[in-house]
């Protein structure tokens, strides 16, 4: 018998049967809460608080005086509905050709999910003297993307996959300041948006295998 200690986690979202004790939720209810509290401090200290939105604004500014917002335009352009739909018809299509249907349905969930949740935060937010504009939609779009590329890549391609995601999101949030779209705090706000929903949908996927895997003894 594997001792407790010594038994293999379980990635985000395994085709293998997961441990739905404490260890097979930490990870996810974890990313939940990082995300979360992500997206609470940025508002808090960035837009809330007047120190923190002066600085916010300064980095904002320092940005844009740089003069390269036509370039950054063109690399925004990219991130529209088509090309995001294709990605996520695609990234869908490749968990389903992996025989992965629960991956698929969690790229769709995750992508959906991060940008409903951006969209309703920067509807009802208030930023004072200013239309609020956290979190970032293009980023949170690209930010989610990023995720779901890493879940539905085989396992030997998973850190590649990271890194790419990485690289491409961190692109797409200086092109938002650049741009003179975004802040740094909106940034922030929507890669938490990104964590806290991959949490969610991770851990929704878990608990789901959990119901369906029959029962030992």
């Amino acid at each position: 018998m594997i001792p407790l200690a010594a038994a293999p986690t379980v990635p985000l979202l395994d085709a293998r049967p997961p441990r739905t004790g404490s260890g097979g939720v930490v990870v996810p209810l974890l990313a939940a809460a990082v995300g979360t509290a992500a997206v609470v401090l940025s508002y808090v200290l960035a837009v809330l608080d007047p120190t923190g939105r002066a600085l916010d604004d300064g980095v904002f500014r320092d940005a844009i005086s740089l003069g390269l917002r036509g370039e950054a335009l063109g690399l925004l352009e990219i991130v529209g509905i088509p090309s995001v739909a294709l990605a996520v018809v695609v990234l869908a299509g490749v968990a389903l050709a992996r025989g992965e249907r629960t991956r698929a349905a969690a790229v769709v969930a995750l992508v959906l999910g991060a940008q409903l949740t951006t969209q309703v935060l920067k509807a009802g937010l208030v930023r004072p003297g200013d239309d609020n504009s956290l979190p970032s939609g293009h980023v949170t779009l690209v930010a989610s993307l990023g995720v779901a590329l890493v879940l539905v890549v085989p396992r030997l391609l998973r850190p590649f996959a990271a890194l790419a995601a990485v690289a491409v999101t961190t692109v797409a949030g200086v092109a938002t300041m650049l741009a003179g779209w975004h802040r740094p705090s909106d940034i922030v706000a929507a890669l938490g948006v990104v964590a806290a929903t991959a949490g969610v949908v991770t851990l929704a996927g878990v608990l789901l295998r959990g119901r369906r895997q029959p029962r030992s003894g």
